[in-house]
């Protein structure tokens, strides 16, 4: 059967989701040029439920010798209810963090923070408040349990709204908090990391533990490389954009270096140097933590590790070998060393020998 495109109206009757065959390397850079969508929230690709839409992906189905099915339907567009008051709010919100070019998981954050907020005080708006309001409104989470992580989101989340939203004036909430645990970072032993590392087959997911522990990168960093940004001149690998938005060089191990060439001629990525099923998406958070706790069981690690660890085990395995702790902090691209200085507590090196091995018991 000929490969073809079809089109299945949304539920809100908005848009269409388009499918066709993903093996056709050459008919979805077309569909993409013709006002065709990647929505992750369905999974699949979208287009508008307009006749203007629709026209310009038939032109490009028949230039691309492709049959359309349309689905038959009473309009190609139905119009939306007008957006509520909270709901436009919301949308400047989002608006705002993303011009200022927050990350994507401050905007999930902000964005899920701010709108319990909008909800439990609906149908007033927050500008209808009063500062006893809000203090009582983040009094009452706290009494209801919420961790001191998510009660620092929830005001920050607050704060970006009355202040970078309105431009009101700094706003100060005087909420208890709990004191925050003083909890040293939980590492891997080098027999360990090892056996994590060698009980991995699939080239992929080994060259991404690797990097995670060979050059200290987060999950984040990890899947946002890129093929351009390895130089195999400089032997350097460019992690670019981290966490606070610091870009900074990292020495690429040679053993590194051909096992990612192998993992490059193996899956041929379009975009990004680690991707999923689909060309040109990167792989996900979920899928590498998954991949993290099967390595792990597989090596025989009782207790549950994350990507993270891998990191962590990067910086104090360099600390017991001797590299200074301010090299170790340019590595990790940490803003302060105090950050850094938290694997003094788990680094075995520095560590004295206790009295008792001098007893001959």
């Amino acid at each position: 059967m000929k490969a073809a495109v079809s089109l299945r109206l949304t539920d809100d009757r908005a848009g269409f989701r388009v499918f066709f065959p993903y093996s056709d390397a050459a008919l979805r850079p077309a569909l993409l040029a013709a006002g065709v969508q990647y929505r992750a929230a369905l999974r699949g690709y979208w287009l508008p439920a307009t006749p203007e839409a629709v026209e310009l992906l038939r032109q490009a189905c028949q230039r691309a010798a492709v049959p359309l099915h349309v689905p038959v339907v009473p309009a190609l567009a139905v119009a939306p209810p007008p957006p509520t008051a909270h709901e436009v709010l919301l949308a400047r919100y989002c608006q705002l963090i993303a011009l200022k070019r927050y990350s994507p998981n401050t905007l999930k954050n902000y964005r899920g923070a701010f709108q319990l907020f909008l909800t439990h005080h609906a149908p007033r708006l927050p500008l209808e408040l009063s500062r006893q309001d809000v203090l009582n409104y983040l009094a009452g989470r706290v009494a209801a349990g919420i961790s001191e992580a998510y009660q620092n989101v929830l005001i920050n989340a607050i704060k970006f709204y009355y202040e970078q939203v309105e431009n009101q004036p700094r706003q100060y909430y005087e909420v208890p908090r709990p004191k925050q645990p003083l909890t040293n970072p939980k590492v891997l032993a080098q027999v360990e990391v090892r056996a994590l590392l060698q009980g991995t087959e699939n080239i992929k997911h080994r060259a991404m533990l690797m990097l995670a522990y060979g050059l200290g990168l987060r999950l984040g960093e990890v899947l946002a490389l890129t093929p351009q940004d390895i130089d195999s001149r400089r032997m350097a690998l460019y992690v670019r954009g981290g966490k606070g938005k610091k870009d900074r060089d990292l020495p690429l191990p040679d053993s590194l270096l051909q096992l990612l060439r192998e993992q490059f001629r193996q899956f041929r990525p379009v975009t990004f140097l680690f991707e999923g099923q689909r060309p040109g998406e990167p792989y996900s958070e979920r899928s590498l933590q998954l991949v993290v706790k099967q390595a792990a069981e597989r090596a025989g690690i009782r207790r549950p590790v994350t990507l993270h660890m891998l990191r962590h085990s990067y910086a104090t395995h360099l600390l017991e070998a001797g590299t200074d702790i301010r090299v170790i902090q340019d590595l990790l691209g940490h803003s302060s060393i105090k950050t850094t200085e938290i694997y003094t507590h788990v680094a075995q090196r520095s560590r004295p020998v206790s009295p008792l091995d001098s007893l001959g018991l």
